[in-house]
Protein backbone atom coordinates (compact mmCIF):
# COMPACT_ATOMS: atom_id res chain seq x y z
CA UNK A 1 0.00 0.00 0.00
CA UNK A 2 2.57 1.98 1.14
CA UNK A 3 4.58 1.43 -2.02
CA UNK A 4 1.26 2.64 -3.87
CA UNK A 5 1.29 5.69 -2.75
CA UNK A 6 4.87 6.67 -3.23
CA UNK A 7 4.75 5.87 -6.75
CA UNK A 8 1.29 8.00 -7.37
CA UNK A 9 3.39 10.66 -5.54
CA UNK A 10 6.14 9.90 -8.31
CA UNK A 11 4.27 10.58 -11.00
CA UNK A 12 2.39 13.43 -9.84
CA UNK A 13 5.65 14.99 -9.41
CA UNK A 14 7.25 13.62 -12.70
CA UNK A 15 4.30 15.06 -14.58
CA UNK A 16 4.11 18.24 -12.67
CA UNK A 17 8.06 19.23 -13.24
CA UNK A 18 7.30 17.98 -17.29
CA UNK A 19 4.21 20.61 -17.54
CA UNK A 20 6.69 23.20 -15.62
CA UNK A 21 9.56 22.80 -17.60
CA UNK A 22 8.46 21.85 -20.72
CA UNK A 23 5.73 24.64 -21.33
CA UNK A 24 3.78 24.94 -24.77
CA UNK A 25 6.31 27.09 -26.90
CA UNK A 26 5.12 26.77 -30.21
CA UNK A 27 1.55 26.94 -31.97
CA UNK A 28 0.38 27.17 -35.28
CA UNK A 29 -1.98 29.77 -35.36
CA UNK A 30 -5.09 29.91 -38.12
CA UNK A 31 -7.54 31.88 -39.51
CA UNK A 32 -10.08 30.39 -41.32
CA UNK A 33 -13.31 32.09 -43.37
CA UNK A 34 -16.75 31.48 -41.91
CA UNK A 35 -19.13 29.09 -43.37
CA UNK A 36 -16.56 27.15 -44.84
CA UNK A 37 -15.14 23.54 -44.58
CA UNK A 38 -12.06 25.33 -43.48
CA UNK A 39 -13.51 25.71 -40.06
CA UNK A 40 -13.33 22.28 -39.39
CA UNK A 41 -9.97 22.75 -38.49
CA UNK A 42 -8.68 22.78 -34.52
CA UNK A 43 -6.05 24.78 -34.80
CA UNK A 44 -6.26 27.94 -32.20
CA UNK A 45 -7.40 31.14 -34.05
CA UNK A 46 -5.20 34.00 -34.74
CA UNK A 47 -8.05 36.58 -32.90
CA UNK A 48 -7.97 34.18 -29.42
CA UNK A 49 -4.30 34.08 -29.69
CA UNK A 50 -3.68 37.84 -30.35
CA UNK A 51 -5.91 38.73 -27.58
CA UNK A 52 -4.01 36.31 -25.28
CA UNK A 53 -0.53 37.59 -25.98
CA UNK A 54 -1.61 41.47 -26.29
CA UNK A 55 -3.64 41.10 -22.71
CA UNK A 56 -0.80 39.01 -20.93
CA UNK A 57 1.82 42.28 -22.20
CA UNK A 58 3.24 43.61 -18.91
CA UNK A 59 6.09 45.71 -20.18
CA UNK A 60 6.20 46.32 -24.21
CA UNK A 61 4.34 45.51 -27.36
CA UNK A 62 5.97 45.89 -30.62
CA UNK A 63 3.98 45.71 -33.38
CA UNK A 64 5.15 45.69 -37.32
CA UNK A 65 2.28 45.10 -39.58
CA UNK A 66 1.19 45.97 -43.53
CA UNK A 67 -1.97 48.24 -42.38
CA UNK A 68 -4.56 47.96 -39.50
CA UNK A 69 -8.43 47.67 -40.99
CA UNK A 70 -11.10 47.77 -38.63
CA UNK A 71 -14.57 47.52 -38.54
CA UNK A 72 -17.17 48.47 -36.14
CA UNK A 73 -18.36 45.12 -34.46
CA UNK A 74 -15.68 42.79 -35.70
CA UNK A 75 -13.46 40.84 -33.38
CA UNK A 76 -10.38 42.98 -34.57
CA UNK A 77 -12.17 45.89 -32.15
CA UNK A 78 -11.79 44.28 -29.74
CA UNK A 79 -8.19 43.47 -30.09
CA UNK A 80 -7.42 47.76 -31.14
CA UNK A 81 -9.32 47.87 -27.74
CA UNK A 82 -6.92 45.19 -25.71
CA UNK A 83 -3.76 47.44 -27.04
CA UNK A 84 -5.37 50.87 -25.52
CA UNK A 85 -5.56 48.83 -22.17
CA UNK A 86 -2.27 47.57 -22.47
CA UNK A 87 -0.91 51.09 -23.06
CA UNK A 88 -2.97 52.12 -20.30
CA UNK A 89 -1.62 49.80 -17.76
CA UNK A 90 1.96 50.90 -18.49
CA UNK A 91 2.67 48.48 -21.49
CA UNK A 92 5.12 51.03 -24.25
CA UNK A 93 3.33 50.55 -27.36
CA UNK A 94 5.09 51.00 -31.15
CA UNK A 95 3.30 49.82 -33.89
CA UNK A 96 4.83 50.18 -37.46
CA UNK A 97 3.05 50.30 -40.53
CA UNK A 98 3.38 50.96 -44.09
CA UNK A 99 3.61 54.72 -44.80
CA UNK A 100 2.52 54.10 -49.06
CA UNK A 101 -0.41 51.97 -48.28
CA UNK A 102 -1.47 54.25 -45.05
CA UNK A 103 -1.66 57.42 -47.36
CA UNK A 104 -3.75 55.50 -50.50
CA UNK A 105 -5.91 52.86 -48.30
CA UNK A 106 -6.67 52.24 -44.75
CA UNK A 107 -6.94 54.06 -42.31
CA UNK A 108 -7.67 52.34 -39.24
CA UNK A 109 -4.14 53.27 -37.40
CA UNK A 110 -5.70 56.62 -36.60
CA UNK A 111 -7.78 55.07 -33.29
CA UNK A 112 -4.33 54.77 -32.23
CA UNK A 113 -3.17 58.05 -32.41
CA UNK A 114 -2.95 60.41 -29.31
CA UNK A 115 -2.94 57.93 -26.51
CA UNK A 116 -0.15 57.41 -23.49
CA UNK A 117 2.33 55.01 -24.24
CA UNK A 118 1.84 53.98 -27.96
CA UNK A 119 4.23 55.04 -30.72
CA UNK A 120 3.01 54.94 -33.91
CA UNK A 121 5.91 55.24 -36.85
CA UNK A 122 5.20 54.84 -40.50
CA UNK A 123 7.71 53.40 -42.65
CA UNK A 124 8.39 54.66 -46.52
CA UNK A 125 9.33 51.16 -47.60
CA UNK A 126 8.92 52.37 -51.09
CA UNK A 127 11.49 54.99 -50.97
CA UNK A 128 13.57 52.49 -49.11
CA UNK A 129 13.71 49.25 -51.11
CA UNK A 130 10.84 50.03 -53.72
CA UNK A 131 8.07 48.00 -52.19
CA UNK A 132 5.98 47.58 -49.56
CA UNK A 133 6.60 46.78 -45.73
CA UNK A 134 4.84 43.38 -45.98
CA UNK A 135 5.33 41.34 -43.02
CA UNK A 136 3.04 40.87 -40.27
CA UNK A 137 4.52 39.75 -36.84
CA UNK A 138 4.41 41.66 -33.09
CA UNK A 139 6.25 40.59 -30.07
CA UNK A 140 5.24 40.78 -26.29
CA UNK A 141 7.39 42.14 -23.48
CA UNK A 142 10.57 40.84 -25.70
CA UNK A 143 9.82 37.04 -25.60
CA UNK A 144 6.55 36.08 -27.16
CA UNK A 145 6.31 36.61 -30.64
CA UNK A 146 3.36 35.46 -33.75
CA UNK A 147 4.34 35.86 -37.18
CA UNK A 148 2.27 35.09 -39.95
CA UNK A 149 0.30 35.94 -42.85
CA UNK A 150 -2.58 37.48 -41.17
CA UNK A 151 -2.89 41.23 -41.32
CA UNK A 152 -4.11 43.16 -38.68
CA UNK A 153 -7.82 43.36 -40.60
CA UNK A 154 -11.03 42.49 -39.70
CA UNK A 155 -11.23 40.08 -42.54
CA UNK A 156 -8.37 38.07 -41.85
CA UNK A 157 -9.78 37.19 -38.83
CA UNK A 158 -12.78 36.06 -39.99
CA UNK A 159 -13.17 36.06 -43.72
CA UNK A 160 -9.83 34.61 -44.97
CA UNK A 161 -7.54 31.82 -44.52
CA UNK A 162 -4.54 32.62 -43.27
CA UNK A 163 -1.41 30.72 -41.59
CA UNK A 164 0.81 31.92 -38.47
CA UNK A 165 2.75 30.82 -36.09
CA UNK A 166 3.32 31.39 -32.17
CA UNK A 167 6.79 31.31 -30.49
CA UNK A 168 7.46 31.41 -26.90
CA UNK A 169 11.28 32.47 -26.68
CA UNK A 170 13.34 35.28 -25.92
CA UNK A 171 16.12 34.25 -28.64
CA UNK A 172 13.89 34.13 -31.23
CA UNK A 173 12.14 37.32 -30.32
CA UNK A 174 15.40 39.14 -30.22
CA UNK A 175 15.85 37.94 -33.47
CA UNK A 176 13.19 39.36 -34.82
CA UNK A 177 13.20 42.59 -32.54
CA UNK A 178 16.59 43.71 -34.39
CA UNK A 179 14.49 43.89 -37.63
CA UNK A 180 12.29 45.80 -36.09
CA UNK A 181 14.67 48.20 -34.65
CA UNK A 182 16.26 48.99 -38.29
CA UNK A 183 12.58 49.37 -39.47
CA UNK A 184 11.50 51.55 -36.92
CA UNK A 185 14.39 53.68 -37.44
CA UNK A 186 14.21 53.95 -41.02
CA UNK A 187 10.38 55.38 -40.51
CA UNK A 188 12.76 58.43 -39.67
CA UNK A 189 15.52 58.65 -41.69
CA UNK A 190 15.33 56.23 -44.71
CA UNK A 191 18.94 57.37 -46.52
CA UNK A 192 21.19 55.06 -48.37
CA UNK A 193 23.41 56.04 -45.39
CA UNK A 194 21.37 55.50 -42.81
CA UNK A 195 20.36 52.38 -44.00
CA UNK A 196 23.91 51.09 -44.28
CA UNK A 197 24.71 52.53 -40.78
CA UNK A 198 21.50 51.13 -39.12
CA UNK A 199 22.18 47.31 -40.75
CA UNK A 200 25.98 47.38 -39.14
CA UNK A 201 25.21 48.77 -36.01
CA UNK A 202 22.12 46.42 -35.86
CA UNK A 203 24.62 43.68 -36.57
CA UNK A 204 27.62 44.95 -34.25
CA UNK A 205 24.72 44.45 -31.13
CA UNK A 206 22.66 41.63 -32.34
CA UNK A 207 24.25 38.96 -30.64
CA UNK A 208 23.34 34.71 -31.24
CA UNK A 209 21.05 35.87 -34.16
CA UNK A 210 19.16 32.94 -35.02
CA UNK A 211 19.49 31.49 -38.43
CA UNK A 212 19.59 28.39 -40.36
CA UNK A 213 23.38 28.66 -39.45
CA UNK A 214 22.80 28.81 -35.88
CA UNK A 215 18.94 27.54 -35.21
CA UNK A 216 16.96 27.32 -32.18
CA UNK A 217 15.78 24.42 -30.39
CA UNK A 218 13.12 24.09 -27.83
CA UNK A 219 10.85 21.62 -26.08
CA UNK A 220 7.30 21.74 -26.38
CA UNK A 221 5.15 20.20 -24.27
CA UNK A 222 2.46 19.00 -27.15
CA UNK A 223 5.01 18.66 -30.12
CA UNK A 224 8.07 17.94 -28.43
CA UNK A 225 11.71 18.72 -29.45
CA UNK A 226 11.19 21.37 -32.47
CA UNK A 227 14.45 23.19 -34.56
CA UNK A 228 13.56 26.31 -36.30
CA UNK A 229 14.50 29.79 -37.35
CA UNK A 230 13.57 32.59 -38.99
CA UNK A 231 14.12 34.41 -42.60
CA UNK A 232 13.92 37.85 -44.00
CA UNK A 233 13.52 40.15 -46.98
CA UNK A 234 15.11 42.32 -48.32
CA UNK A 235 18.81 41.59 -47.86
CA UNK A 236 19.71 45.13 -48.66
CA UNK A 237 18.48 46.36 -44.79
CA UNK A 238 18.68 42.78 -43.03
CA UNK A 239 21.82 42.35 -41.10
CA UNK A 240 24.26 39.51 -43.05
CA UNK A 241 23.97 36.67 -40.34
CA UNK A 242 20.53 36.48 -40.75
CA UNK A 243 19.08 33.75 -43.51
CA UNK A 244 17.47 34.78 -46.68
CA UNK A 245 13.79 33.85 -47.61
CA UNK A 246 14.66 33.11 -50.87
CA UNK A 247 18.05 31.47 -50.32
CA UNK A 248 15.96 29.24 -47.39
CA UNK A 249 13.19 28.68 -49.90
CA UNK A 250 15.35 27.37 -53.03
CA UNK A 251 17.63 25.43 -50.94
CA UNK A 252 14.69 22.90 -49.06
CA UNK A 253 13.24 22.37 -52.35
CA UNK A 254 16.58 21.53 -53.42
CA UNK A 255 16.63 18.81 -50.75
CA UNK A 256 12.99 17.81 -50.82
CA UNK A 257 13.21 14.28 -51.48
CA UNK A 258 9.36 12.85 -51.48
CA UNK A 259 6.63 15.17 -51.27
CA UNK A 260 5.80 19.11 -51.02
CA UNK A 261 2.63 20.54 -50.00
CA UNK A 262 2.37 23.86 -50.87
CA UNK A 263 -0.49 26.58 -50.45
CA UNK A 264 0.31 30.24 -51.68
CA UNK A 265 -1.53 33.33 -52.15
CA UNK A 266 0.50 34.64 -55.71
CA UNK A 267 2.91 33.40 -58.43
CA UNK A 268 4.91 35.29 -60.59
CA UNK A 269 7.85 34.69 -63.13
CA UNK A 270 8.78 37.97 -63.67
CA UNK A 271 9.04 41.37 -61.39
CA UNK A 272 5.62 42.97 -61.64
CA UNK A 273 7.23 46.41 -61.88
CA UNK A 274 10.46 45.49 -63.61
CA UNK A 275 10.26 42.99 -65.44
CA UNK A 276 12.78 41.04 -64.97
CA UNK A 277 12.64 37.18 -65.00
CA UNK A 278 12.19 35.26 -62.00
CA UNK A 279 12.32 31.50 -62.36
CA UNK A 280 14.96 30.10 -59.46
CA UNK A 281 10.98 28.87 -57.59
CA UNK A 282 9.98 27.72 -60.76
CA UNK A 283 13.09 25.70 -61.74
CA UNK A 284 13.24 24.39 -58.18
CA UNK A 285 10.39 22.99 -58.63
CA UNK A 286 10.96 21.17 -61.87
CA UNK A 287 13.80 20.28 -61.11
CA UNK A 288 11.99 18.75 -57.63
CA UNK A 289 9.27 17.05 -59.68
CA UNK A 290 12.40 15.60 -62.31
CA UNK A 291 13.83 13.76 -59.53
CA UNK A 292 10.34 12.04 -58.32
CA UNK A 293 8.89 14.55 -55.96
CA UNK A 294 5.14 14.70 -55.86
CA UNK A 295 4.02 17.94 -55.75
CA UNK A 296 0.92 19.50 -54.99
CA UNK A 297 0.18 23.02 -55.10
CA UNK A 298 -2.73 25.11 -54.04
CA UNK A 299 -3.08 29.09 -55.51
CA UNK A 300 -5.59 31.45 -54.60
CA UNK A 301 -8.65 31.94 -57.73
CA UNK A 302 -6.78 36.25 -56.90
CA UNK A 303 -3.11 34.58 -58.00
CA UNK A 304 -5.20 34.38 -61.75
CA UNK A 305 -4.18 37.36 -63.47
CA UNK A 306 -2.15 38.26 -67.01
CA UNK A 307 1.28 36.40 -67.43
CA UNK A 308 1.04 34.46 -63.77
CA UNK A 309 -1.99 31.98 -64.85
CA UNK A 310 0.15 31.19 -68.17
CA UNK A 311 2.80 30.35 -65.73
CA UNK A 312 0.54 28.03 -63.31
CA UNK A 313 -1.06 26.51 -66.37
CA UNK A 314 2.69 25.77 -67.51
CA UNK A 315 3.83 24.50 -64.30
CA UNK A 316 0.60 22.49 -63.73
CA UNK A 317 1.49 19.89 -66.88
CA UNK A 318 4.75 19.08 -65.62
CA UNK A 319 4.92 15.44 -64.51
CA UNK A 320 4.75 14.81 -61.09
CA UNK A 321 2.98 18.14 -60.48
CA UNK A 322 -0.30 18.76 -59.75
CA UNK A 323 -2.07 22.17 -59.08
CA UNK A 324 -5.32 23.65 -58.19
CA UNK A 325 -7.36 27.32 -57.52
CA UNK A 326 -9.28 27.58 -55.03
CA UNK A 327 -12.32 29.39 -54.71
CA UNK A 328 -14.11 31.03 -51.67
CA UNK A 329 -18.08 31.74 -52.01
CA UNK A 330 -19.47 34.65 -51.21
CA UNK A 331 -20.52 35.46 -47.75
CA UNK A 332 -23.85 34.97 -46.71
CA UNK A 333 -24.48 38.25 -45.82
CA UNK A 334 -23.21 39.62 -48.95
CA UNK A 335 -19.99 40.53 -50.67
CA UNK A 336 -17.00 41.80 -48.58
CA UNK A 337 -14.57 43.79 -50.37
CA UNK A 338 -10.61 42.10 -50.41
CA UNK A 339 -11.97 39.32 -48.76
CA UNK A 340 -13.26 35.57 -49.31
CA UNK A 341 -9.71 34.53 -49.98
CA UNK A 342 -7.20 32.11 -49.75
CA UNK A 343 -4.21 34.10 -48.20
CA UNK A 344 -1.60 31.38 -46.35
CA UNK A 345 1.98 31.14 -47.87
CA UNK A 346 3.11 27.65 -45.99
CA UNK A 347 4.28 24.85 -47.39
CA UNK A 348 5.61 21.24 -46.18
CA UNK A 349 8.36 19.50 -47.17
CA UNK A 350 9.10 15.27 -47.14
CA UNK A 351 7.65 14.84 -43.51
CA UNK A 352 9.39 17.68 -40.98
CA UNK A 353 10.13 21.22 -42.37
CA UNK A 354 7.85 23.35 -42.49
CA UNK A 355 7.51 26.90 -43.71
CA UNK A 356 5.23 29.78 -42.32
CA UNK A 357 5.96 32.55 -44.29
CA UNK A 358 4.51 36.38 -44.74
CA UNK A 359 6.06 36.39 -48.17
CA UNK A 360 3.71 35.65 -51.88
CA UNK A 361 6.22 33.73 -54.46
CA UNK A 362 6.82 36.95 -56.32
CA UNK A 363 9.83 38.70 -57.13
CA UNK A 364 9.27 41.41 -55.43
CA UNK A 365 8.48 40.07 -52.22
CA UNK A 366 12.37 38.92 -51.64
CA UNK A 367 14.06 41.60 -53.17
CA UNK A 368 11.79 44.93 -52.46
CA UNK A 369 9.64 44.31 -49.87
CA UNK A 370 10.31 43.62 -46.20
CA UNK A 371 9.14 39.81 -45.35
CA UNK A 372 9.59 37.23 -42.80
CA UNK A 373 9.15 33.64 -42.61
CA UNK A 374 9.12 30.66 -39.77
CA UNK A 375 11.04 27.48 -40.87
CA UNK A 376 10.59 24.61 -38.80
CA UNK A 377 11.40 20.86 -37.96
CA UNK A 378 9.41 18.96 -36.57
CA UNK A 379 6.85 15.83 -37.79
CA UNK A 380 3.84 16.83 -35.45
CA UNK A 381 3.89 20.17 -36.87
CA UNK A 382 4.36 18.98 -40.53
CA UNK A 383 1.65 16.46 -39.65
CA UNK A 384 -0.71 19.29 -38.27
CA UNK A 385 0.02 21.59 -41.35
CA UNK A 386 -0.66 18.54 -43.76
CA UNK A 387 -4.05 18.48 -42.12
CA UNK A 388 -4.92 21.91 -43.10
CA UNK A 389 -3.56 21.29 -46.75
CA UNK A 390 -5.35 17.89 -47.34
CA UNK A 391 -8.82 19.03 -46.31
CA UNK A 392 -8.62 21.93 -48.50
CA UNK A 393 -7.01 19.73 -51.23
CA UNK A 394 -10.00 17.23 -50.88
CA UNK A 395 -12.14 19.49 -49.92
CA UNK A 396 -15.27 21.87 -52.42
CA UNK A 397 -13.35 24.69 -52.60
CA UNK A 398 -11.17 23.68 -55.05
CA UNK A 399 -10.30 23.12 -58.44
CA UNK A 400 -7.78 21.73 -60.77
CA UNK A 401 -6.30 23.91 -63.33
CA UNK A 402 -7.44 23.42 -66.69
CA UNK A 403 -4.95 24.31 -69.53
CA UNK A 404 -7.12 25.06 -72.27
CA UNK A 405 -9.14 27.81 -69.77
CA UNK A 406 -8.97 31.25 -70.61
CA UNK A 407 -9.23 31.93 -66.54
CA UNK A 408 -10.41 35.73 -65.80
CA UNK A 409 -9.51 37.40 -62.68
CA UNK A 410 -11.59 37.83 -59.74
CA UNK A 411 -13.53 40.33 -58.30
CA UNK A 412 -11.78 41.63 -55.42
CA UNK A 413 -13.79 44.76 -54.75
CA UNK A 414 -17.09 46.77 -55.20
Amino acid sequence: MKFKKRLLLFTFYILLFTKIAFPQNFTLVESTPVETILEQSTLPRAADVWLEMISGADKTLDIEMFYIANEKGEVLEKILKSIKDAAARGVQVRVIIDEGFYNSSEKSADELNNISNITIRKIPFKKIAGGVMHAKYFVADGKDLFVGSQNMDWRALKHIHEMGVRVKNVKMAKTFLNIFEIDWNLCTDYSDANKKMLTKTCLRQAKNIISSKKPLIITDSKLGKIKLYPAFSPAEITPSKCSSEIGELVKIIKKSKERLCIQMYSYSLKGEKSGEEFDAIDKALRDAAARGVKIKIIFSNWAIKKGATESIQALSTVPNIEIKFSNIPEYSGGFISYARVEHCKYFISDNNISWVSTANWERGYFYDTRNATMIIQNKKVNSLLEEVFLRDWNGNLVESVDVGKEYKPVKRSK
